[in-house]
């Protein structure tokens, strides 16, 4: 599909399409799909599928950002779907279809409008990646009293897609934008499980850890990258960078201690462990990823010096996407609603 490309992007989408075309190639989507069993859960594959995510987000944050929300999606089918739907998923891996979830609203936001016999949605989305690439989407829509319900819709329609309105200062070859919902008539099998599914825990924000784990080989690529810089500029051994980068790897290993805790409590828990504080240890863990991730790119712009502002500087593109990647809504809130439950075994 036609993209504007933003000056000084082009590398950054021919390293994209590049990491692209070797997952699809290797049937990387598939892969990751399967690893959900027919229920929605993973079990004892959480090393495989934590692994697949931080290689993804090691290679390319783009790639990453695509292969998270496709495993989301596939694991919300699974969970939620009927046997229309689920026979429909196992069409779309067997096809190398990607899927995505799309949660932010656009202006106007999407909505139902219910007309006579029929209903048909309006509004759009925004944020949403994968535009010409994702073949379907799940999509969070609000009903009566706000309850959302899922809807499972089709979204390679190229009229509906705005690149235009992804105007943020990274992540440009996630292909995300807007896209137009209006019109669209909804059948019963457009309808994913029951209104207000969607949040059901652990799924829903216990499901963070599979961004953390992209974030994880975002940050993970940066400190590598760091590190080779120094070395072949021969100045890894000198006493401050020597510092510096000491203190990047400690904040990298923080980072995957964290999300390898994560992911365990939420996929395969341990008798006794709750549901509530394995999904306050999955919203602790994105926040202790984006403050190692955010050592990790202080030190090396302070160590590398000015050249890691170049354009076509593989540090730049690597940093301008993950801090564009790591952004979450009120964050603040989080570290204070989810500290009750953190703080519980301190307590006792």
């Amino acid at each position: 599909m036609n993209r504007s490309i933003p000056n000084g992007s082009m590398g950054d989408y021919r390293r994209f399409e590049s990491a692209f075309s070797a997952a699809r190639n290797n049937g990387l989507f598939r892969h990751v799909g399967g690893l959900y069993d027919e229920t929605g859960l993973l079990g004892d594959r959480w090393p495989r599928m934590l692994e697949q995510l931080r290689a993804a987000g090691a290679t390319n944050l783009n790639l990453g950002r695509l292969l998270e929300g496709h495993a989301n999606a596939v694991q919300l089918v699974r969970l939620y779907g009927d046997t229309g739907q689920h026979a429909l998923l196992e069409e779309m891996l067997e096809t190398d279809a990607i899927l995505g979830v799309w949660g932010a609203d656009g202006t106007p936001p999407a909505s139902v409008e219910t007309g006579d016999g029929s209903d048909r949605l309006q509004g759009a989305k925004r944020y949403a990646s994968g535009l010409g690439m994702v073949a379907h989407a799940v999509v969070p829509i609000a009903g009566d009293g706000g309850v959302l319900q899922l809807y499972l819709l089709p979204v390679d329609d190229p009229a509906r897609q705005d690149l235009s309105a992804w105007t943020v200062s990274g992540m440009h070859a996630s292909a995300s934008g807007r896209y137009s919902f209006e019109g669209i008539a909804i059948e019963e099998r457009m309808r994913l499980g029951e209104p207000g599914v969607y949040k059901t825990e652990p799924f829903f924000e216990g499901g963070i850890w599979r961004c953390a784990a992209v974030h994880l080989g975002g940050l993970e690529t940066i400190l590598a990258l760091t590190a080779r810089q120094l070395e072949a500029s021969g100045r890894l051994d000198h006493p401050l960078q020597t510092e510096r980068l000491g203190q990047a790897i400690l904040a990298a290993r923080t980072a995957r201690l964290w999300v390898e805790d994560a992911a365990r409590r939420i996929e395969a828990p341990k008798s006794g462990e709750t549901v509530q504080h394995a999904v306050a240890a999955a919203s602790y863990t994105r926040l202790q990823v984006e403050a190692s991730a955010l050592k990790v790119m202080e030190t090396a712009r302070r160590a590398v010096g000015l050249s890691s502002f170049e354009t076509d500087h593989p540090l730049e593109a690597a940093i301008a996407d993950l801090s564009v990647y790591l952004r979450q809504a009120n964050p603040d809130a989080l570290l204070i609603h989810k500290c009750r439950t953190m703080a519980a075994e301190y307590l006792r």
